[in-house]
């Protein structure tokens, strides 16, 4: 008997298995997935792809009561933009038998450093700033990604579905940078050393189209 049913349950799960795609196109990180749906279990590969970039100018002046206008002294503007890729393994977990069915996930990842670029209008300060990005490369310690998610999908087809959801995206990393100049006789030296570390988390929404092959 506890032969017969075990083949039974192996069966069912068979009977619901297959390949899962999934995209979420929206949010603050968008996501595609690609898992094996083993009955309400599917486990999954995922990738997040975050980009960002902006600019920022200055420019300094000096007054004195003796000269009308103040005296400007120029600025300089920067222009920066970086790129992150986030592959993680998850586990997405489907509940109930109906069109509508209620799901949650969790997964895990470790986010590399793809592009990071700045540009900075004066050519002195330049020469600093790429040594500042290539100390951030090598500098750069673990990153950590963690997503928990919750939502519904609506099979409206036998192989497609379309699901909302609320999540919860937690970053945690660090690094060491260091800096240092010694003497050809050894008379002297010095060292700065940064540690730094941080963390943050947020929450957003997300649309997903999914495919069961």
């Amino acid at each position: 008997m506890r032969a017969a049913t075990s083949m039974l349950a192996v069966s069912a799960r068979v009977a619901f298995a297959g390949v899962a795609f999934g995209v979420n196109p929206i949010g603050p990180m968008p996501e595609t997935y690609i898992g094996y749906k083993i009955g309400p279990v599917v486990p999954y590969l995922s990738l997040s792809l975050v980009n960002a970039g902006g600019r920022i100018a200055y420019y300094w002046e000096d007054y004195d009561e003796y000269y009308d206008p103040p005296y400007r002294e120029g600025g300089d503007t920067i222009t920066f933009s970086g790129s992150v890729l986030a592959p993680t393994l998850g586990t997405k977990l489907v509940f109930g038998s109906s069109e509508l069915k209620p799901f949650v996930r969790l997964s895990a990842g470790i986010p590399f450093l793809l592009t990071l670029n700045a540009e900075v209008s004066d050519e002195d300060e330049q020469e600093d700033i790429d040594e500042v990005i290539e100390d951030i490369r090598e500098g750069l310690g673990t990153t950590l990604l963690l997503t928990g998610g919750v939502g519904v999908e609506y099979y409206f087809a036998e192989r497609f579905s379309i699901g909302g959801e609320f999540n919860y995206h937690y970053l945690s990393s660090g690094g060491e940078w260091e800096y240092s100049d010694t003497a050809s006789d050894g008379s002297w030296w010095w060292r700065d050393v940064y540690d730094v570390s941080g963390r943050i988390g947020g929450t957003s929404a997300g649309l997903w189209l999914n495919y069961y092959f």
